[in-house]
């Protein structure tokens, strides 16, 4: 479906003028904000920033273009019932600022990545950011090409034009500004601008409607109201289990451990701010897309009787948002512009994230390791000329993904999936378990990474499929109608909300091929589970001759932990493996902590007091 150019010179004027606004912080603070001469500056703002802005921009960033369109579409397809999810953000947000936060920021490190080499050896480091590397470039010419796809044959914006402008501003804006840019931007733009569009679809939905009890009412009718689902087949995607449990160790995995996000909590002041930005980074992720779920919900009932996508107006559920906004808000000079800048503002928050963390990684994982001794100055400005080449490869990715079509958009978004449990697990296998070895991580990071490829790839052949819910035309004009109801089945990819749609079909996966149309929310868990239980279990066989673990590689909560148990089970447990960093192994990299000493029995631990 192809549709001309609906939009005013008013909706340029403010779609263009939010681009120029973000492209202005990135100037002031290339000018006037230290000049990112230095990299510490450059990548971690000097660890200055307060917790309110970095906990915006974490969740901004995670919440790309797909999950704005797809959420509102979720919603409308299947109901309500994705709402849960706010339980699953909550979860993974406190584990992730108590356990795995405070090791990360301590640490002072710039690339999470370091820790990997520290904590085991350079194998598992390089692992990790090749894994980190693939799917964030995989991953992002979809987020930047599956909106400007649906816009263009929504609104006739043009599809190529959108892709550049996204592409250049988010490049500009992120290299000369650097990791403050990025975050003020967020705030100021993105974070006001998706919040602002979201209330503007809701209460103008409920408006037109007649109020808030009409649209639950509409809702009712048309099968929408379930809001818990408590059924226990790992098939329904949008059941209660799933979508907190599975969707809370995805995060953890995609927020807490993935340099994308990671970066943000590291430029915080102190360890109390970078706790509490994740937290609250965590609850806002929630709050946006329950704002979403409404959102999908409010346009169902203004469409209730006359389904745009069985009436053949769309051919996709993802369309469903921007053709609503055009069909409402096209009359009204600007406001159109405005929720298409709301679009944009996804795509640009995460994309810029991208930019700037693999121009990380590419700095201290790579640079750093050809020329170590390279003055500062000049390892800032080819990070900055990295910066430059990766705003241009998102682009020239996004135009392949026009190219070639649904099959690298299912293939990209399922990759993190399938990667984020093995590299999540390696983590915690390094920052929970003491005896944990370089062999067992190598060990189980690769077994896992191979199963998460394994399910991925099985899974395009057996895709995951929920029944949806009816859709009618009969109050459509009789022009437009086609007088059926149908109902229809959401595919699902494995880190994106469904955005597509296919008429249900009563035959199911057989035997063993169940397995592949497992909810996509429990793929992590799928693949976490295994790859720390064979980690550990190889750890443990091969932990003679463990040289000691630096206490300041260990969470925390671990270090509580073992305050509680009897002096004889410290011992045996773990903690001949532990040392304080003084004076212990020169191979151990040892980091400066303040410490204090306890005593149990004969055996010392020393660990940061403040972290606990």
């Amino acid at each position: 479906m192809a549709t001309e150019n609906v939009l005013s010179v008013v909706d340029y004027i403010v779609l263009v003028f939010f681009l120029l606004v973000s492209a202005a912080i990135g100037i002031y603070h290339a000018t006037c904000s230290g000049r990112q001469s230095t990299s510490s500056e450059y990548f971690l703002a000097d660890r200055s920033m307060s917790a309110f802005p970095v906990s915006v921009s974490l969740a901004v960033s995670v919440i790309s273009a797909i999950t704005f369109l797809g959420t509102p579409a979720l919603s409308y397809v299947s109901g309500p019932a994705y709402w849960v999810n706010m339980f699953g953000r909550i979860l993974s947000g406190i584990f992730t600022s108590l356990v795995i936060c405070p090791v990360f920021y301590n640490l002072k490190i710039t690339s999470i990545y370091e820790y990997m080499e520290t904590r085991f050896n350079v194998t598992v480091r390089y692992i990790t950011v090749f894994i980190h590397i693939l799917s964030t470039l995989l991953v992002l010419g979809v987020i930047v090409y599956g909106p400007a796809l649906a816009l263009n044959v929504v609104t006739g914006l043009s599809l190529y034009g959108s892709i550049v402008a996204v592409g250049l501003v988010c490049t500009f804006y992120s290299t000369i500004g650097g990791i403050k840019a990025v975050v003020w931007s967020d705030l100021f733009q993105q974070s006001s601008v998706m919040v602002i569009g979201f209330i503007l679809i809701i209460v103008v939905g409920c408006v037109q409607v007649g109020g808030v009890a009409e649209v639950w009412s509409r809702a009712e009718q048309g099968m929408r109201t379930t809001l818990f689902d408590f059924r226990v087949d790992p098939t329904i995607t949008l059941a209660f289990w799933p979508t907190v449990i599975g969707g809370a160790v995805l995060m953890a995995g995609y927020a807490g451990t993935n340099q994308n996000q990671a970066q943000r909590y590291l430029t915080c002041k102190d360890v109390r701010s970078a706790k509490l930005a994740v937290f609250l980074g965590f609850t806002w992720m929630g709050i946006l897309e329950n704002l979403a779920v409404v959102a999908g919900l409010v346009i169902f009932s203004f469409y209730y009787g006359c389904d745009p996508l069985t009436s053949g107006k769309i051919s996709k559920t993802d369309q469903i948002l921007p053709y609503y906004v055009v069909d409402v808000f096209g009359e009204v000079p600007g406001l159109t512009g405005l929720l298409v800048s709301a679009v944009f503002s996804a795509s640009l928050s995460t994309v810029s994230t991208a930019i700037n963390s693999i121009a990380t990684v590419f700095g201290e994982d790579v640079v750093k390791k050809i020329w170590p001794h390279l003055p500062d100055r000049k390892f800032t400005m080819i990070v900055k000329i990295a910066s430059v080449f990766n705003g241009f490869l998102f682009m020239a990715l996004a135009f392949v993904a026009s190219v070639s079509g649904s099959l690298v958009i299912k293939v990209g978004q399922s990759i993190v999936g399938a990667l984020n449990g093995p590299v999540l697990a390696t983590f915690l296998l390094g920052i929970l378990v003491p005896r944990g070895n370089a062999k067992g991580a190598t060990t189980g990071l690769i077994v896992g990474a191979l199963l998460g490829m394994w399910l991925l790839i099985a899974g395009l052949f057996y895709p995951s499929q929920s029944f949806g819910l009816p859709f009618s035309t009969d109050l459509c004009p009789s022009s437009d109608s086609i007088n059926v109801t149908h109902v229809y089945t959401t595919m699902y990819t494995s880190s994106e909300p469904p955005i597509t749609t296919t008429l249900a079909s009563d035959d199911g996966p057989a035997d063993v091929t169940w397995l592949y149309s497992v909810s996509f929310l429990y793929l992590s868990i799928m693949t976490a589970i295994p790859t720390f239980l064979i980690a550990f279990v190889v750890s443990l066989l091969s932990c003679r001759g463990n040289k000691p673990v630096d206490v300041s590689l260990l969470s925390p909560v671990v270090l509580s932990l073992y305050r509680c148990l009897p002096p004889s089970c410290q011992e045996v447990i773990f903690l001949e493996d532990v040392y304080s960093g003084k004076g212990q192994d020169d191979e151990v990299k040892s980091i400066d902590v303040k410490a204090k000493e306890e005593k149990s029995g004969e055996v010392n631990i020393v660990y940061d007091s403040t972290n606990l």
